[in-house]
């Protein structure tokens, strides 16, 4: 049952009002939650091959900054999500503090999805236990799940590069004849 005032106005218009003015504070920066995600990277640091995360991809937040064995990205702003695959470009023995670019890389997904709440914090764990695709670890992607990652999600960095996810080795594309 709606309840209506003299002039007409409804419970119901009540809620729709109250529910346009919070729209309108939080579109202004009123009480503007603070929603963000951080890849860990959770492999070792001391080892001679040291998987460094090159690139990692969740939702629609790509991480561009190298992540070195033992640390954590900056926090990147997000909004709140369900499950979602997180990607990942490794780049085994790799120096991040290098000029030079990397030689090798390994491609992995996660093996569930990552959701995050309004105003909090996800972290990703990056390590076998919570990716597919390292080779050493005998862990592997699908051809079809390698091809979309390098080509979808990770074009740039594969631009003129064959990965093959049976052996995690990366190939430069020739010329052709």
């Amino acid at each position: 049952m709606l309840v209506e005032n003299r002039s007409g106005f409804t419970v119901a218009n009540a809620v729709l009002a109250a529910s346009a003015v919070s729209l309108v504070a939080a579109a202004s920066g009123c009480d503007k939650p603070n929603t963000t995600v951080i890849v860990d990277n959770g492999y070792p640091q001391a080892s001679a091959g040291a998987l460094v995360v090159y690139r990692a991809h969740w939702q629609a937040v790509t991480f561009e900054q190298p992540i070195a064995p033992g640390s954590s990205s900056e926090p990147e702003p997000t909004v709140p999500a369900s499950g979602n695959t997180a990607y990942v470009v490794l780049a085994p023995g790799w120096d991040p503090t290098s000029s030079a670019p990397p030689t090798s890389f390994v491609v992995m997904e996660s093996s569930s999805g990552f959701g995050v709440h309004l105003d909090e914090t996800l972290h990703i764990p990056v390590d076998d236990g919570s990716f597919v695709g390292n080779c050493a670890a005998n862990s592997f992607l699908s051809p079809s799940e390698a091809a979309f990652i390098t080509r979808q999600v990770f074009p740039s960095v594969f631009a003129g590069l064959a990965y093959d996810p049976a052996t995690c080795a990366t190939t430069a594309i020739g010329d052709g004849p």
